[in-house]
């Protein structure tokens, strides 16, 4: 069923194991909301796992407590009463940690994606909220559930991540005055746009500039597109972790409506993301390729090697930008 308003209290949670999960490459609304529950619940409840199946973004190894998070690890024994999945919308993304469902009673589904299948016992879908962060907040108030600096400073940074530093318009009303009760809750606010924003690597700087010089268009200019190969990852000595800023930096020029970047994971497996603006849906194309996300902002997995991912992305821009 899909239920906007969660009562934990009604779940009996003081007397339950937990486990709260993230998504495959979770960013920072995916690991602050997983965090900021986690750390929230950890007193009222028999037990909980906070579970990353993931490595972590060197970006976000300040948020506090992130070292507690443990890796995916499942044995015969293993069972859960309630599992939370935060900002998921398939739970195919939730690689490794899929597994962690059918240990589980009763699986709880948190998330803001317009794509999202409800695959919860219970749903709680809002995509209207500027992330999953954004609902995680609410839910600890609705509950009465004490709101701690560390606990703000986790909802903060997946609000700031999700937003674009509150740069896109995803960002309401509502998301303003929740980022400003936080920083009443003294979420460190300084502390999180100095890691997502002001951080960067001399290496990940030129390859900035790089991709600037670099990037293809197409469409009669409405499309900005840019391949990530292995190769150049190391030839300028970075991180798939230090260049998801690049389909944000090729979308903002002056008459791109849409950015896609594709990154080489392996030989078969090519990463895409898909950014947008003006009013094209990149939902509806990355759903083409058996991803999905957001209106403005979607990603795919493509199990070609790269030049062949690309030819397909590029043979449907086609087909979609002349509708």
């Amino acid at each position: 069923m899909k239920n906007l308003k969660i009562n934990l209290w009604d779940l009996d949670i003081t007397n339950k194991k937990l486990a709260v999960i993230s998504h495959v490459n979770p960013d920072a609304d995916s690991l602050g909301s997983i965090m900021a529950l986690g750390l929230a619940l950890q007193k009222n409840c028999q037990s909980i796992t906070i579970c990353v199946c993931d490595h972590i973004p060197n970006a976000l190894s300040f948020l506090p407590f992130i070292n507690t998070a443990t890796n995916y690890h499942l044995t015969e024994s293993t069972q859960y009463d309630i599992c939370f999945v935060l900002d998921c919308a398939d739970e195919k993304r939730l690689g490794e940690s899929q597994g962690i469902l059918d240990k589980s009673h009763q699986i709880i589904n948190i998330d803001h994606h317009v794509s999202n299948g409800f695959f919860g016992d219970i749903n709680s879908v809002n995509p209207h909220a500027s992330s999953t962060s954004e609902i995680i907040y609410e839910l600890l108030i609705d509950n009465n559930i004490t709101i701690t600096p560390d606990i703000a400073t986790c909802l903060y940074a997946g609000i700031v991540g999700d937003t674009g530093n509150f740069l896109y318009d995803n960002t309401s009303a509502q998301t303003h005055y929740i980022a400003g009760r936080l920083k009443e809750y003294d979420a460190q606010s300084q502390l999180v746009s100095y890691h997502l924003y002001q951080n960067k690597s001399l290496g990940s700087a030129k390859f900035q500039g790089y991709v600037l010089s670099q990037f293809e268009s197409l469409c009669g200019g409405k499309v900005a597109i840019f391949s990530i190969t292995l190769e150049l990852l190391q030839k300028f000595n970075v991180s798939i972790d230090d260049i998801d800023y690049v389909s944000s930096i090729i979308r903002d020029i002056e008459g791109i409506e849409v950015a896609v970047v594709l990154k080489e994971v392996d030989s078969e497996v090519t990463k895409v993301s898909f950014r947008s603006k003006c009013d094209f849906d990149v939902n509806q194309l990355a759903q083409k390729f058996g991803g999905g996300g957001h209106i403005k902002a979607s990603g795919a997995t493509i199990f070609h090697e790269i030049e062949q991912a690309k030819k397909m992305v590029q043979k449907q821009l086609e087909i979609e930008i002349r509708r």
